[in-house]
């Protein structure tokens, strides 16, 4: 049998072969000393400290290191190495279709009415024309949601949609989201 040695410290000692306790990795450590050597690295040895353990994201392969609690919280056993990764993987054509809830791919696109005006919103308000983005809604005019046809949609923002859903009340114009303004009123308001 091949005699094994490494250098510690300056000096030449008898080695042994031994599989990492966290990566596998086959290293070689001291033989017979008082403390042996269970981990290939320092890295190796923090990591396990953690209680993480690394498994392949279910959808691009890459190796992510997860704590123990958080793989019992996988409900079909998949583990994916960011929120991206998992919807790409359950998306329609995508890896894992063992993930996807029983309604997926079941819509009927009647919520689909912001993407119908996608190039609208950067256009901005048509009531009082301003422009950032993050204040415009898309408004049904005759007030059926399901009504996507492009002519009953029209961008505007949080104010002017407001006066499109007022209703007068004993002189006093009042919000109120089932209600309609009538359009001749709104350059009124």
């Amino acid at each position: 049998m091949e005699q094994l040695y490494i250098i510690e410290s300056g000096i030449k000692r008898r080695a042994e072969k031994h599989s990492c306790n966290y990566c596998k990795k086959e290293f070689l450590r001291r033989k017979n000393a008082s403390k042996l050597k269970k981990y290939c690295s320092k890295k190796c040895y923090e990591v396990s400290r953690k209680n993480r353990i690394i498994v392949k994201c279910a959808n691009c392969g890459k190796n992510v290191e997860k704590k123990i609690s958080q793989l019992k919280k996988a409900k079909h056993g998949f583990y994916f190495c960011n929120r991206d990764c998992k919807e790409e993987a359950q998306k329609l054509n995508g890896k894992c279709p063992q993930i996807r809830p029983a309604h997926f791919g079941t819509g009927t696109g009647e919520h689909s009415y912001r993407y119908l005006m996608k190039e609208e919103l950067k256009l901005g308000c048509i009531g009082c024309f301003i422009k950032e983005k993050y204040l415009m809604v898309v408004h049904h005019k005759d007030g059926n949601r399901t009504n996507n046809d492009k002519e009953n949609l029209e961008v505007v923002c949080d104010n002017c949609h407001k006066k499109r859903h007022l209703y007068n009340k004993n002189g006093e114009w009042i919000f109120l989201s089932k209600v309609l303004t009538p359009r001749e009123l709104l350059n009124k308001l």
